[in-house]
């Protein structure tokens, strides 16, 4: 728990130090200089350090030795031994071709890297404060969760990329980062309409239809588990059907929403990003209350939930300078200091297996 605690706490004062280019002036050519210098230098150690845990861990994560079998069986039967997507057989099979067999830490590393670039990469595009979305990317645990399922979370990175061209309106470019991450994990694909969706303001009366589609759905619950065995077969007959959600979620998107809601006309009315992000976090809110019964729903929620990075920032940011901007932003932060304290106080279950934090260089 101590290396996640410093880990988390170092990154952390390092991200207070980057700050995205606005200056403008006489001398502002020479400040920009400087100030992508010392961006690329703190990125650079962020992305070493987060690196650096991921790349040594062993026997860590619920399904660390799920991959190994994956690994393993590729090797010995090839892409169509084991039930993947195309684009992690390919990657697998492309790192094994060139650096032979039985290289497990290295294929777990090239994951880590990747992913961890992707996040940095999605949270400076998009963020208004890059540091307190990155504090948010640490004490909420997607940082940690990537440890785990490592194709799922390869594809909710990408899924993070892509949220700047919707944003943009360059839907070409979004439709094809999320295909890409399909071949990961399919699951992105329901991130098309959900996406493009929440880039429209919404209605009142909109978001009371869709609350009442989410209560309908749970009420035809067999009907749909049925559809959803159909395109997922694996999942018949296994323990993924019990589904269920995590309480801590809901309390979470819930928070956030009541946030919104005190917020809206001052922080969100008038913002598209914020609007867009708040959207979000109230269909993943509704999929926690209404779809519990979905296998695999909290990963579903993670697509959506995910925006939660960049709403409070960009919450904290419209609020006028004053106490009413500190006062929420150390709600925010006190409540997601709370959040990462139960985070790895379960973090023990065998369900998740993060900790204990092991290494192969001990």
């Amino acid at each position: 728990m101590l290396v996640y605690i410093m880990l988390t706490i170092i990154t952390c004062i390092m991200a207070y130090y980057v700050q995205k280019p606005r200056t403008t002036g006489h001398n502002s050519g020479q400040v920009l200089t400087r100030i992508k210098l010392r961006n690329r230098i703190l990125m650079c150690g962020i992305f070493l350090l987060l690196f650096a845990v991921a790349a040594c861990r062993v026997e860590v994560g619920n399904d660390y030795t799920r991959y190994e079998e994956f690994f393993r069986l590729m090797m010995i039967e090839g892409s169509d031994g084991v039930p993947t997507e195309i684009g992690f057989n390919l990657l697998v099979k492309g790192i094994q071709y060139i650096f032979g067999t039985n290289v497990n830490l290295l294929i777990f590393a090239v994951f880590a890297a990747i992913i961890i670039a992707l996040f940095l990469k999605g949270i400076y595009d998009l963020s208004v404060d890059f540091a307190f979305s990155f504090f948010l990317f640490m004490t909420f645990g997607y940082y940690f969760n990537s440890l785990n399922t490592i194709r799922y979370y390869m594809a909710l990175a990408m899924a993070v990329v892509s949220m700047k061209y919707v944003l943009r309106k360059e839907y070409g470019k979004f439709v094809l980062v999320v295909l890409l991450a399909s071949s990961f994990h399919k699951s992105v694909l329901l991130v098309i309409p959900v996406y493009f969706i929440a880039s429209f303001a919404w209605k009142k009366w909109q978001m009371i239809l869709l609350a009442a589609a989410g209560m309908a759905a749970f009420v035809m619950k067999d009907l749909i588990l049925k559809v959803i065995i159909v395109i997922y077969p694996n999942y018949a007959n296994t323990i993924y059907l019990e589904a269920g959600t995590s309480p801590v979620n809901i309390l979470r998107c819930a928070g956030i929403f009541a946030a919104g809601l005190l917020l809206y006309k001052k922080t969100i009315q008038n913002s598209r990003m914020n609007c867009f992000f708040c959207q979000l976090n109230y269909l993943s809110l509704l999929l926690y209350l209404c779809g519990s019964f979905i296998p695999e729903v909290s990963r579903i929620g993670y697509y959506m939930n995910v925006g939660q990075l960049f709403l409070l920032p960009g919450m904290v940011e419209a609020l006028p300078e004053g106490k009413e901007r500190k006062l929420w932003k150390i709600l925010f932060v006190a409540a997601a200091g709370v959040y990462f304290a139960a985070f790895l106080y379960k973090a023990y279950d065998p369900l998740i297996k993060l900790l204990p934090y092991q290494t192969w260089i001990f």
